[in-house]
């Protein structure tokens, strides 16, 4: 069975009458590329599809943290990627993050400068990151104009049971409903279609047009762009995989004090607050059974290092699928002519999400087909 005549109308594009441009994704990327180009080019018919129902891509199910790395995965990137490109990806992430408060607002994203905490159980790992700190804030000090990490007592209103602490005073958390929400209303005032509910199970191209299959329906356009992070190997052959991040929300805690983010294990474990609740989640780096397994470690690491965590009831469960690949860099390019992808941001959605989609959208300006 295909779509019904009214249906047809609405997608309003065939081969022979193609978009100008379809993005396929409409998470964090996929949005900020499509208003990039309605922007610079009105007169373009632009539709941005997605295959869950209530869109948004895999953005809806990360946890809202505006962060650029923990002084111990930077550590970790330092050694595999050298000084310059660890500065370079820092700072992509920074701008990137100034770009989305710029865009939006912060009363719009719910963002709060809250300030973010690196929480350390392992005594080694925190002498090794107390001495690389020196260097690492004077490599920063050109992106941040001011000093990103400082050392902390290992006790504190907040965190306990710790052998130490390394705060920044420039990160903090956004309501990630809200800010897709406010994305999602930028698309409409720009007059870009917003199709959710649409999975895009392959692309072939004829004469300069590609055509998106989605089932019974298909797309046409003259550019594609594919802004779905970890999934875009079911369409194309690109370097990015899926992993899968577990995240658990408790009830109301009334003796939670957590005022901050944390940070854990080189980024593996993330924590914060929202609405009186704990937020936990990550956890991929540990050997471990199965998810029921990942859930009772992070149960219990909150349970044992936030101060108000009593043993608690999980409310949320749910799991976001991360992009990574042999490179922690995104990868922005154009793969055929009409066809490019923004993809594997590597948990680190919220922070490039908004350059990504404007590199994407350059693609495509910059390209004649």
């Amino acid at each position: 069975m295909g779509p019904s005549i009214w249906e047809s109308q609405m997608l309003q594009a065939s081969p022979s009458a193609p978009l100008d441009v379809l993005v396929v994704g409409g998470g964090i990327v996929g949005m900020n590329a499509a208003l990039a180009l309605a922007s610079r080019k009105p007169e373009w018919r632009i539709a941005v599809v997605d295959a869950l129902p209530l869109g948004g891509g895999g953005s809806t199910r990360n946890a809202g943290f505006t962060c650029f790395g923990s002084p111990s995965e930077l550590l970790d990137d330092w050694r595999a990627l050298g000084p310059e490109a660890t500065v370079d990806l820092v700072r992509m992430r920074w701008e990137g993050l100034q770009a989305l408060r710029a865009m939006w607002g912060d009363k719009a994203l719910g963002y709060r400068a809250c300030g973010a905490v690196e929480a350390f159980t392992d005594e080694a790992l925190f002498e090794e990151v107390m001495a690389f700190l020196p260097e690492l804030n004077e490599a920063l000090e050109d992106v941040f104009q001011d000093t990103a990490f400082y050392a902390a007592p290992a006790q504190s209103s907040t965190l306990h049971a710790l052998c130490g602490q390394l705060r920044s005073p420039l990160e903090g958390d956004l309501n990630t409903g809200a800010m897709v929400q406010a994305m999602r209303e930028g698309l409409e005032r720009a007059g870009v279609a917003w199709w959710p509910g649409l999975k895009v199970e392959d692309l072939t191209c004829v004469q300069g047009v590609w055509t998106a299959d989605a089932g019974a329906v298909s797309v046409s356009a003259r550019h594609v762009l594919l802004a779905t992070n970890a999934f875009t190997q079911d369409l194309v052959d690109v370097d990015v995989r899926p992993v899968a991040n577990q995240v658990l929300v408790s009830q109301v805690m009334p003796g939670l004090k957590l005022d901050h983010t944390v940070h854990h294990d080189r980024g593996y474990v993330y924590v914060r607050e929202i609405e009186g609740r704990l937020l936990i989640g990550g956890g991929r780096q540990w050997d471990c059974r199965d998810d029921d397994e990942v859930a009772q470690r992070l149960k219990a690491w909150a349970e044992r290092h936030v101060v108000g965590c009593a043993p608690f009831q999980v409310t949320h469960r749910w799991t976001g699928q991360l992009g990574i690949g042999s490179s922690r860099r995104p990868e922005v390019r154009t793969l055929k002519p009409g066809l490019h992808a923004g993809v594997r941001l590597g948990g680190m959605g919220v922070a490039i999400g908004t350059t990504v989609g404007r590199m994407l959208a350059d693609l495509a300006l910059s390209e004649r087909v």
